[in-house]
């Protein structure tokens, strides 16, 4: 052996000898039935790393915001990977692709079983290192050889409502299990609430049973505008008894309602028809008179606000919730539209009306320009068979272009994705107009629509200069514009949104319509909050950016990292909490002894 072979060997065991490797640790624990403490076997416990790095794909998802909680299998992950770039290499991509591509291949793909996303708790990876497990016909279960780490511990079985390690309250979250070197967490006890259910019968005025009529048990959320709006989580339709019946429910708290939706189609045409065998529980049948009735909460009123709560304790089976429905009237509305450029009314328009403020599981039905009964010859509109609600009217110039569509199998990926994104831009560019109106108990007259050109805002994002240095890569993030109003339509109609940031922070907002907006930034990078957003001298922030169409400021807004945090001790039982800004911004807890604690995660929740 040479002398140098034998100065590197030397070094090796020496840095080998101070370097050992982490040791793995191992979680046991048993699950047990909430209600009778008896054990729970054949639950899939899921162990998933929280502290792992996502890289620029943690961007990407949080510009997608999911609504609920998901999981991407590994497999799909590495299918979309090779997808992605393969539109990128062929041209059938936008040039973000590009971007979207290093991102998945950064990824260890050959390590994960799948990515758990959930819009609050952020994203957590189980690795197939340490796959899922079934709990025994004794409730254990056990997770040896585990990375040392901060993990996600969740539970799922048929006929429980699913449960994270230590989560308190059903819709709330868990706390994370902290595995160091060597630990072998052996006291996990686990109590999961089986799940409950609520039925009833649906009843006309004479107490007649109804058949048909969709039935739903909705909570109330918030959206990342912060406006309120219905989450559905079951829907059925009664039966030919009138009967309705809603189960595996997680415990808590509900609303339900009975009825047709403002403006939902009434029963026997091909959309019910197609909706009720999305719910699962329709029935077809030539013998059925078509009849809509009108929205109701429970325990009998029109107005969501004044709803009862249906609490819906572990294992319950409320049975009794009965429902007495009015039938459905409806109105017409008429009103006209002008162009904003001639004065004159359009020889032809697209007009559409949508509901707003309810949950929807099919896309928002629309009236068209051929239902709204449209006279070029003076602008005015009418449209029949709306029922009592909230709605958003949507008109457009009819595109009555006269150039031959091409043909779209001689083109290359690349110009059919260039042919595609120019009719759409062509469209965005049409000029547009909307209008929110209320029908209650008598037709609608005079609305006007003022068609309006679009036009685009530019802006810049820049990072807090007093904050310490941290990159902010741009790749994902975007710049949403939306209406004030909480329509359940495509962004095409609701809002606007920005291409990819630029490096240098700068975006522009394209085919811009006079409104009234609020602003969202979906794939904000993990760690950063917006801590001023400006248009001239318009606080966007705290209120609404109001848009002419002729504003010529530009769009400033201020990111920071200096968010701040809360870190508890459990084992403290009393504890005096404080917080004070402390260096650049971090959040400090001072227990009673004065001992000071400091944690780097976004957000916290008392």
């Amino acid at each position: 052996m040479t002398l140098q072979v034998a100065l590197i060997a030397l070094f090796v065991q020496v840095t080998l000898a101070g370097h050992p490797p982490a040791a793995k640790a191992s979680a046991t624990g048993v699950v047990v039935n909430d209600n009778t403490g008896e054990p729970v076997a054949n639950v899939r416990v899921s162990l998933a790393r929280l502290d792992v790095s996502l890289g620029s794909f943690a961007h990407i998802v949080a510009a997608e915001r999911p609504p609920v909680e998901m999981t991407i299998p590994g497999d799909a992950l590495a299918a979309i990977s090779d997808e992605i770039e393969s539109e990128a290499r062929d041209g059938r991509a936008p040039p973000e692709a590009a971007a979207a591509s290093v991102a998945m291949k950064a990824l260890a793909l050959s390590d994960i079983h799948e990515i758990i996303v959930n819009p609050t708790a952020g994203m957590a990876v189980v690795s197939k290192s340490s796959p899922p497990t079934m709990t025994d016909e004794l409730g254990r279960f056990t997770f040896n050889d585990v990375e040392p780490g901060t993990y996600r511990l969740i539970f799922a079985r048929n006929g429980y409502a699913s449960h994270d390690y230590r989560q308190r309250t059903q819709g709330g979250g868990g706390v994370p299990l902290m595995l160091v070197p060597g630990q072998a967490k052996t006291d996990i006890v686990v109590r999961m609430a089986p799940v409950g259910a609520v039925g009833g019968h649906i009843r006309d005025a004479a107490g007649q049973p109804i058949a048909g009529v969709p039935v739903q048990l909705v909570r109330f959320s918030y959206d990342d505008i912060g406006q309120k709006q219905l989450q559905r989580i079951a829907s059925t339709l009664s039966d030919d008894r009138g009967e309705y019946r809603m189960y595996s429910l997680s415990p808590g708290r509900y609303y339900l309602s009975a009825g047709h939706q403002a403006g939902q189609t009434r029963p026997g045409d091909l959309t019910s028809q197609a909706e009720a065998l999305f719910f699962g529980a329709g029935y077809s049948s030539a013998n059925r008179i078509s009849q809509s009735y009108g929205l109701t909460y429970y325990p009998g009123v029109a107005d969501q606000n004044s709803a009862t709560g249906i609490d819906v304790q572990p294992g319950a089976d409320l049975t009794g919730i009965d429902m007495f429905m009015g039938l459905q009237q409806s109105y017409r509305v008429r009103g006209r539209v002008v162009d904003s450029k001639t004065g004159q009314p359009p020889q032809s328009v697209a007009i559409s009306i949508v509901q707003t403020g309810q949950p929807l599981v099919m896309p928002s039905r629309t009236l068209t320009g051929g239902n709204s009964n449209y006279k070029g010859s003076d602008g005015t509109f009418e449209m029949q068979g709306v029922s009592p609600g909230e709605y958003t009217i949507f008109v457009s110039l009819a595109n009555r272009s006269s150039t031959p569509s091409p043909d779209l199998a001689s083109m290359s990926p690349g110009e059919r994705t260039d042919y595609f994104e120019s009719m759409t831009n062509a469209r965005l560019a049409q000029p547009r107009a909307s209008t929110t109106i209320n029908v209650v108990n008598a037709d609608v007259d005079g609305v006007a629509l003022l068609l309006a050109p679009s036009s685009s805002i530019s802006g810049r994002i820049r990072v807090d200069a007093n904050a310490p240095y941290m990159a902010a890569p741009f790749d994902f993030l975007r710049v949403q514009l939306k209406t004030a109003a909480s329509v359940a339509v495509n962004h095409l109609e609701n809002g606007a949104q920005s291409r990819p940031v630029a490096a240098d922070g700068t975006f522009r907002i394209e085919n811009v319509l006079p409104g009234e907006y609020r602003l969202s930034w979906p794939g904000l990078p993990p760690g950063f909050y917006v801590k001023e957003a400006r248009l001239g001298e318009a606080d966007l922030l705290n209120g609404t950016l109001r848009y002419s169409g002729s504003d010529s400021n530009t769009l400033d807004i201020l990111i920071s990292p200096t968010v701040g945090a809360i870190n508890l001790g459990l084992s403290i039982r009393k504890v005096s909490l404080h917080l004070e800004p402390e260096g650049t911004g971090a959040r400090v807890a001072t227990c009673r002894d004065g001992r000071k604690s400091r944690h780097g995660a976004q957000g916290g929740q008392l």
